[in-house]
């Protein structure tokens, strides 16, 4: 995550690690602290949680979706596609981690 905000290789210029970690603490990040599978539930739970806590509203890469879905009238999804469980399994937020692909598609509207 340092180097995708670095936007460069921090392995090999690790005299400016320090100051990009800086730069990052100061982001409004939070991360859910789930150690190994949890049900959907308690995962929603707790970002409903967090949204209220730390007065979070949606990434803004989802509003620049929804900007552009709004200015060229058009529907923009984004699909999860799960790793494969068993039939007999709930999916869990572990489930979109790992070997889980997320697509995209633009769905045109028509009025």
């Amino acid at each position: 995550m340092l180097t995708q905000f670095a936007v460069h290789r921090l392995d090999e210029n690790l005299d400016q690690y320090d100051s990009w970690a800086d730069r990052v603490e100061d982001l409004p990040l939070y991360f859910m602290t789930f150690h190994g599978q949890q049900n959907i539930k308690s995962a929603l739970d707790t970002m409903q949680h967090a949204v209220y806590r730390y007065v979070i509203s949606h990434d803004g890469i989802i509003g620049a979706f929804g900007k552009f879905a709004t200015n060229s009238s058009c529907h923009v999804t984004l699909i999860i596609h799960p790793r494969k469980e068993e039939d007999n399994r709930e999916l869990q937020t572990a489930s979109i981690f790992g070997t889980a692909k997320v697509s995209g598609g633009l769905h045109l509207i028509r009025n």
